[in-house]
């Protein structure tokens, strides 16, 4: 890097490529080598990579420290959970936008300057991304921003971008929600709770490749230590976010 970075993207990491959803094997699969690819040709700003890699396989772990296009990483010993590796990721971040991306997002040419652009443009904004939703309750209600730039309850998680000022003032991410689940959907409510905006900036050239991510399947989690079903992950969070934000719905 020859300047600051306007842009700290984060990215955690379990797997050099994700595992195969036997439902959709049919799916060609995207992975960090093909985000990394991305956002080395499309991204115009100076930026930086961050990635916290959260599993000790040889082949990841050497592939993260030998990666080019790697500035920063950490490398854990386990899966520490979405939040904290987020946290974590925004503690090496040197940047004005914290942008969280997805291992399995596609990341094409414009989008990251359109976002960076629209956070930049007012002090009322903390968060933008390509996607959000109205929330009734602890329930999705329907997509918003599909047509123009709308407010949202919360902006959905496989990639969003913060003030990082924003950030430090509500204090992170709760790792409460780890190993994952509800994290972003909590960021968003607490951003708004101080008064700022989440805006949704629609027809972006960004595609979320979910179709192998682990929230299309049911399964176990290993994290810290330990494992969780992912209904039963679900349910435990979101009995925690309706606790912690609708108290009178509890």
């Amino acid at each position: 890097m020859t300047e600051l970075p306007k842009i700290s993207f984060i990215i955690p990491v379990l797997h050099l490529k994700r595992p195969l959803n036997k439902a959709r094997f049919f799916i060609p699969r995207y992975a960090l080598p093909d985000v990394l690819r991305d956002l080395h040709e499309n991204v115009t700003l100076p930026h930086e990579v961050i990635v916290v890699c959260n599993a000790q396989d040889k082949e990841l772990v050497d592939f993260v420290s030998l990666h080019p296009h790697i500035d920063k990483y950490c490398l854990n010993n386990m899966n520490v959970g979405v939040a904290r590796s987020w946290n974590m990721g925004a503690e090496m971040a040197e940047s004005e936008a914290l942008c969280f991306v997805n291992d399995d997002v596609e990341v094409g040419r414009g989008g990251i300057e359109r976002l960076f652009a629209i956070l930049a443009g007012s002090v009322e904004v903390a968060q933008v991304g390509p996607m959000g939703a109205l929330w009734n309750g602890a329930e999705h209600l329907r997509y918003v921003g599909e047509n123009a730039i709308e407010e949202a309850h919360a902006i959905s998680g496989f990639l969003f971008m913060l003030r990082a000022s924003a950030f430090r003032k509500v204090g992170g991410f709760d790792p409460a929600y780890s190993p994952a689940g509800f994290e972003e959907i909590d960021m968003s409510f607490a951003l708004r709770s101080y008064g700022w905006k989440c805006l949704v900036v629609p027809g972006l050239n960004i595609k979320h490749h979910h179709h192998h991510g682990v929230s299309s399947y049911r399964s176990r989690v290993a994290y810290l230590g330990k494992e969780i079903d992912t209904q039963e992950l679900h349910e435990r969070n979101k009995a925690y976010f309706i606790s912690k934000w609708l108290p009178d719905h509890a």
